[in-house]
């Protein structure tokens, strides 16, 4: 899989994120009274809210926010211990090439920390914004790669939170353990101080008689535990908020960072696809030029001798009109097989499956085609057509330099990392492998003809292969 592109271009227009959610139902009352029908559609099943959307009560609020804070600490020590480490090292190795892969596998480690942040945040009932990342990057030089990752502002990011992170978790786990001890110390005071040892009869040792208050050292604690138990809800509660903000802050991709970098990846996947439509604009000409319209030049140069012959000399001219005959057909065959790369009235009339049975039909080697979109509505158009592109490519690709014996296409409608439905195109070949998708390849412009449609490409081919490729185009 690796020749310049031979397909025309596609039509680029952006594609959907995914399905709205559906609105409430007009009239519907927040709640229902205990024994009033719900207020369901008929025929349509009645659908819980999800554990972590539901509303906590007070005390199931306190002990997420009391969990999601005294967990921190463990969790905040362990990823200042190993993020400066790995950025020590890094940083001493810098002069070598050793330093590049210790800092990424440091980014990694941050990307670690910053998921498990993520989920205790879920599970608190306060999910972050999913951070969009930008396209993966294959097929380069593991240098490349490398360095394409430790431009990534938002893993950098993680690494500062997991650094930064330590004092506000001494903090926060020093505040809401002391209220926690405060409160069920002084509330039970009166059945644990049987067991403490007996002081000195003239020794001032409590706290009531250093201050010389006229209360009892029971009635002292008991007033003290009531006092951290009245506050103990804000408290903890303020300590979480603040642990949280600092994730919202460094790991939400609701921030203006991530607005700016989504920016940025749009740009980069605008400039890419027209690029790519360029490229194929300007492939596309030269097949044209060098294949049917020379044909064509020739069938009407041996259509005009043919007619100044045919009356001297039939023989020739009978001659030359199979000539022509011949180059219309060829010239027939070379338009059909240029055309095969814009989508077909076959794509359109009775869609992807059948289109892409028709491509597979005319490999040369043994090819297995599984589709299932599902029983949802058909894909974008766009979609449809990039996904027929893809799959045209590669198995031309296929055909021409990877001398394989057989292919697998399969396409699959599922659900990517974000939850957004995408259209999965998977193509395996048995061939001889090296296909790679860097700037100058010939697949390079089918990757930014997926990045487009902010859709991925990846490939894995090794030297001697197989090969397989992977298209993401969001639905």
């Amino acid at each position: 899989m690796n020749s310049n592109p031979t397909i025309p271009s596609l039509p680029i227009q952006a594609a959907a994120s995914g399905p709205a959610a559906p609105a409430p139902a007009p009239g519907a009352a927040p709640g229902a009274a205990q024994g009033a029908a719900p207020d369901v559609a008929p025929g349509r099943a009645r659908t819980e809210p999800p554990a972590a959307a539901r509303t906590p009560s007070l005390l199931g609020r306190l002990g997420r926010d009391s969990a999601y804070v005294l967990a921190a600490l463990p969790i905040a020590i362990a990823s200042f211990a190993v993020l400066v480490t790995g950025l020590s090292l890094a940083a001493g190795l810098l002069i070598t090439v050793i330093g590049i892969p210790v800092a990424v596998a440091t980014l990694a480690v941050a990307s670690g920390f910053a998921s498990l942040e993520r989920s205790r945040l879920v599970l608190r009932g306060t999910p972050l914004t999913p951070v969009r990342r930008r396209a993966k990057v294959t097929g380069r030089s593991w240098l490349r790669r490398m360095l394409t990752l430790l431009a990534d502002r938002s893993r950098w990011a993680e690494v500062l939170h997991g650094i930064l992170v330590l004092p506000i978790a001494i903090a926060t786990w020093s505040i809401v353990l002391t209220w926690w001890a405060g409160t069920l110390g002084g509330l039970t005071y009166w059945f644990w101080t049987r067991w403490l040892p007996d002081s000195a009869p003239d020794s001032n040792t409590t706290l009531p008689e250093l201050l010389n208050l006229p209360i009892s050292d029971s009635l002292f604690n008991l007033l003290v535990g009531l006092a951290f138990a009245a506050t103990l809800v804000p408290v903890v509660r303020g300590c979480a908020n603040l642990q949280a903000a600092w994730a919202d802050l460094l790991l939400s991709g609701s921030s203006r960072r991530a607005l700016e970098e989504r920016v940025e990846d749009l740009t980069e996947r605008r400039v890419a696809a027209a690029s790519a439509e360029a490229q194929a604009l300007r492939q596309f000409e030269r097949d044209l030029h060098d294949g049917p319209q020379q044909r064509l030049v020739r069938l009407g140069m041996d259509l005009s001798v043919a007619e100044r012959r045919l009356d001297d000399d039939p023989a020739a001219a009978r001659e030359l009109l199979g000539l022509a005959r011949m180059q219309a057909s060829e010239a027939l065959a070379e338009l059909r097989a240029l055309s095969r790369g814009i989508a077909p009235p076959i794509l359109s009339d009775r869609g992807l499956e059948a289109a892409l049975a028709a491509v597979t039909a005319r490999t040369p080697f043994a090819t297995r085609l599984d589709v299932d979109l599902g029983a949802g509505p058909r894909p974008p158009a766009a979609v449809e057509n990039a996904a027929y592109y893809v799959v045209s490519e590669a198995l031309t690709n296929t055909t021409k330099h990877a001398g394989a014996s057989s292919a697998a296409v399969s396409l699959r409608r599922v659900r990517g990392a974000d939850s957004a439905e995408v259209l999965r195109v998977v193509i395996d070949d048995d061939g001889t492998g090296g296909a790679d998708i860097a700037k100058g390849h010939g697949l390079a412009g089918l990757s930014d003809r997926v990045a487009g449609l902010d859709g991925t490409l990846s490939i894995d081919s090794p030297l001697g292969g197989p090969t397989r490729l992977v298209a993401e185009l969001p639905c």
